[in-house]
């Protein structure tokens, strides 16, 4: 039975008559699935950081907090109670007009 190989970059399987062997002068084989993975490796990438290779897959499963979820959405008030305000926030209105009268007093005394 002919056997699979496993590339040394991306961690796919190499179809049998596919794929690039690389021989180093140290006797060292690599194999490759396809150019992406020979050219990835030789600019000195790491495969943790690609996406779109299983180590770089298991890094971001990894990177990603375990039993969190998306938290939903907090309810929104309904529109009576948007439209009063708390009696901790100060009235613009009445300071505006306060400070309106406190200038046309200034002006009666002038």
């Amino acid at each position: 039975m002919v056997s699979t190989r496993t590339c040394d970059f991306s961690g796919e399987d190499i179809e049998p008559g596919t794929g690039i062997m690389y021989v180093r002068n140290d006797g060292t084989v690599l194999h490759f699935k396809d150019r992406k993975a020979e050219k990835n490796y030789f600019m000195g990438r790491e495969a943790r950081d690609l996406e779109w290779t299983q180590a770089g897959r298991a890094a971001k499963d990894t990177r990603r907090p375990q039993g969190t979820e998306a938290e939903p959405e907090p309810e929104r008030e309904s529109e009576t109670d948007a439209e009063e305000e708390p009696a901790d926030t100060p009235d613009l209105e009445a300071a505006e007009a306060d400070v309106g009268e406190a200038d046309a007093e200034e002006d009666d005394e002038e």
